[in-house]
């Protein structure tokens, strides 16, 4: 079927009034007057009071590759944060030894010369002179970290610690500067801010002869974790004022072995072989919160918190009920803004915690989910937002397809129908309401989004959201919500309406 030229000029203006509102409310009336005559489209803008509240959580997902080592206390809040983590080593598959006969071998057994495990700092909070304490111990074979179980910062490390009196344990202290070492290396570019953890010997020895006895063991990360070294748990047991961001750690096993020089000469050189925990393999981090109790119940005095690692989102209330009420239930809501203003400190502090960066706007129901299942948000039921130093605030400029995703999810929940009036809709929604209590809450999330560049067809760059992941760092901010009434949701509704 084709349309007329006069149906196809209506159907293109009608389309371009709607792109015309959606995009500017300025011009909110342009074209109004050229309307078919019996058309006519309406614009309003409507704000909207907001409530907000504090939550904590106890744990979130913490299978990443992003650890956290150390102890600090909050000069804002004085909360002491406490951070531990578990790591896998990955190796490459079928990995390579020097044959046995060429290794340095004592009363048949295979010589290692040492083996260390280095945690590489990729930043660190606090004193770089500030003395830490750490005990690393071996975990178990027969108690592994799985890939496909899910791990959060809760977890108990002691789940998965070797009991054997022969296991590996070792105690240090140390500090993100390093004193031991040169200032001339410490000061220069290429030298990289390390934790060393060294091994027993033994353990070298073993490693070496696990592998020359089970070459099937080293055959990939797999093998290698549930056979011979499923990795070690990192535990902070003393000092305070230092939390590490680890960026790898890698454990070193270091042998001599004979080779045959350009002379033809018997000669022995030094080898080496790294295992790096990577994001092939397991990382969780451990957290534990102290003091985080009394920031909860802050509603009353105007704001709310969020505090990271895991510790506290804030949970929205979004006012559906009064958005589609009335007269704006057959509305189309054309945007939708929120803006979450920032509270500046009350604690001069050059040990003040970070602002959060990014956040995450999710459905109450989903906000587990989300990051178990890996998704990014999709523009629906899900948003993020920058922080902007210029605002102090993080701002989600249009969620309006989450508000009509409520909308209909109540209307269809609640079993309303086309053409019943606004009381037999309510009556419906406090039934469902009552069984569903949060249906119209989302949480405000603490992320560290991963963006990739790519190049489209045009040769322009383009920024992707490739993941989000729950942010491990310390962060600690307050925003003003709570009961005050000051967080206001911009409504933007249309819709056409008989001209008589």
């Amino acid at each position: 079927m084709k349309f007329s030229s006069a149906l196809r000029w209506c159907a293109s203006l009608a389309a371009s009034l709607i792109f015309v509102y959606g995009c500017d409310d300025s011009t909110a009336t342009i074209g109004t007057d050229i309307m078919p005559g019996s058309d006519g489209m309406t614009v309003e803008t409507t704000d909207y009071t907001v409530r907000s509240r504090t939550i904590r959580v106890d744990s979130v997902l913490a299978t990443t590759n992003d650890c956290r080592l150390g102890r600090v206390v909050d000069p804002e809040t004085h909360t002491l944060t406490t951070c531990n983590f578990l790591a896998q080593f990955h190796i490459l598959e079928n990995i390579a030894f020097p044959a046995r006969e060429n290794m340095i071998v004592k009363d048949g057994v295979v010589q290692a010369d040492s083996c260390d495990i280095r945690v590489y700092i990729r930043s660190y909070y606090g004193d770089s002179l500030n003395t830490m304490k750490i005990k690393v111990h071996e975990l178990d074979t027969s108690r592994v970290m799985e890939e496909n179980d899910l791990y959060y910062t809760t977890l108990n490390p002691e789940n998965y610690l070797n009991r054997d009196p022969s296991a590996v344990q070792r105690t240090l202290t140390f500090s993100t500067r390093d004193l031991s070492v040169a200032d001339t290396l410490l000061n220069s570019s290429s030298y990289y801010q390390q934790i060393r953890v060294n091994l027993p010997k033994d353990y070298a020895t073993y490693l070496l002869n696990m592998y020359y006895a089970h070459p099937e063991y080293f055959r990939d990360s797999y093998e290698f974790i549930h056979h011979v070294c499923p990795g070690f748990y990192f535990q902070t047991v003393g000092g305070v004022g230092t939390m590490v961001n680890v960026d790898i750690s890698a454990l070193n096993l270091y042998f001599r072995y004979h080779v045959t020089n350009e002379n033809g000469n018997d000669t022995i050189v030094d080898g080496m072989q790294r295992m790096g925990a990577t994001a092939e393999v397991i990382q969780s981090t451990q957290v534990a919160n102290e003091g985080l109790d009394g920031l909860v119940n802050t509603a009353d005095q105007g704001y709310t918190y969020l505090k990271t690692p895991s510790g506290l989102f804030t949970e929205v209330e979004l006012p559906v009920s009064d958005v589609v009420a009335g007269e704006h239930y057959t509305d189309t809501i054309n945007s939708a803004s929120i803006a979450f203003v920032r509270r500046n400190n009350e604690v001069n502090s050059a040990f003040s915690l970070d602002v959060p960066s990014n956040l995450l706007m999710v459905r109450k129901t989903d906000m587990f989910r989300f990051f178990e299942e890996g998704l990014v948000p999709d523009e629906i039921t899900s948003y993020t937002a920058d922080y902007s130093s210029s605002r102090n605030s993080y701002t989600f400029t249009n969620i309006a397809r989450l508000l009509s995703y409520l909308r209909s999810l109540r209307d269809m929940g609640a079993g309303v129908v086309q053409g019943e009036d606004e009381a037999a809709r309510n009556a419906k929604y406090a039934q469902w309401e009552a069984q569903n209590p949060d249906w119209n809450k989302v949480v405000l999330i603490p992320v560290q989004a991963v963006y990739t560049t790519t190049t489209n067809s045009y040769g322009m760059s383009v920024r992707e959201l490739m993941r989000v992941n729950n942010e491990m760092g310390l962060t600690s901010t307050r925003l003003v919500g709570g009961d005050s009434g000051d967080i206001k949701l911009s409504i933007v509704y249309s819709k056409f309406a008989n001209v008589r």
